[in-house]
């Protein structure tokens, strides 16, 4: 469940990794399965973590960095009247994000190369912000945060997902091995939720299942 990496390592996605990770992210069940027998995880957060993008009200902006092959449009119909900012580092991912936005005729996607934490935003041009899986793929995750809140409006909503440091033993393993690649190791879960509050998040959330959880937050209105 990687997303996007930003300076010291490789970008796994962008592989053969990341054509098999495109495929069964796909699946639910399928990604479940695997979320079980290799992380440890309950992976049907992710997909149902999404609900919010249908209800997004007509002329909104959303923002999805990392967006990945674009799992998260699933969720958004084709008629939907929203402007959708689907940004990613990898030019790759980009690439199979926008044979599915086509596949689903989703017209109002818009495909950006972007940083996490350069994001090429206005202050409060997004309504729903949504980052997915890529928060523990970034050496500076608080900085991150900060970008997604100075994205948002006030009173805009974040919903996104990632690792934590609190996983399974198995998954820590992975975790160091990737560590010793280049890779960031996962935040811890006070720390997430700390940076979120520090952002100006209120009733800022991080689900309780150890290793990977959902999190948001509404950006304050003051």
């Amino acid at each position: 469940m990687m997303g996007f990496v930003a300076g010291r390592a490789q970008n796994v996605c962008a592989g053969p990794f990341g054509a098999f990770y495109d495929f069964y992210i796909e699946r639910p069940r399928l990604m479940q399965a695997i979320g079980r027998m290799v992380w440890g995880i309950d992976s049907s957060i992710l997909y149902t973590s999404m609900e919010p993008i249908a209800r997004a009200p007509a002329g909104a902006t959303i923002a999805d960095v990392p967006c990945g092959g674009g799992v998260a449009f699933r969720a958004l119909a084709a008629e939907q009247d929203v402007r959708y900012l689907a940004a990613d580092l990898s030019p790759e991912m980009l690439s199979r994000a926008a044979r599915r936005a086509q596949a689903r005729s989703l017209s109002q996607v818009e495909l950006l190369v972007a940083n996490m934490t350069e994001l090429p935003f206005a202050d409060g041009e997004v309504d729903l912000f949504l980052s997915y899986s890529g928060l523990h793929m970034v050496p500076d995750p608080q900085k991150a945060v900060m970008e997604m809140a100075r994205c948002l409006r006030p009173g805009g909503e974040l919903i996104g997902t990632t690792f934590l440091s609190d996983a399974s033993r198995r998954a820590r393993a992975l975790f160091r091995a990737g560590s010793y690649r280049g890779h960031p190791l996962p935040p811890r879960r006070a720390d997430l939720h700390r940076w979120l509050e520090a952002a100006g998040f209120e009733g800022a959330t991080i689900g309780s299942q150890s290793g990977f959880a959902a999190f948001g937050g509404q950006k304050s209105a003051g």
